[in-house]
């Protein structure tokens, strides 16, 4: 999934675009997780409504993050 696609995804919970970061692998392929910021703690719980949902035919499991997370996986992988 395109870090649009992840966004689209979450339309509707208030994702903050530009917080998007995919991770990847040493060889440079994409691992399929990503780190993704809401506006509030409110939304972040409201979007976990769509965990197991599929974004094309892809499956998405959605777990609870935190800003520290975030940073090491934008620090390591930048804003690919």
């Amino acid at each position: 999934a395109t870090k649009e696609d992840i966004f689209h995804f979450f339309e509707g919970y208030n994702p903050i675009q530009e917080s998007i970061v995919l991770t990847y692998r040493n060889d440079g392929r994409a691992t399929g997780e990503a780190y993704i910021g809401f506006l509030s703690t409110e939304d972040a719980k409201r979007a976990m409504q769509l965990h197991r949902r599929m974004i094309g035919s892809r499956y998405i499991e959605l777990f609870i993050s935190n800003k520290d997370e975030q940073g090491r996986a934008l620090a390591r992988f930048g804003n690919r």
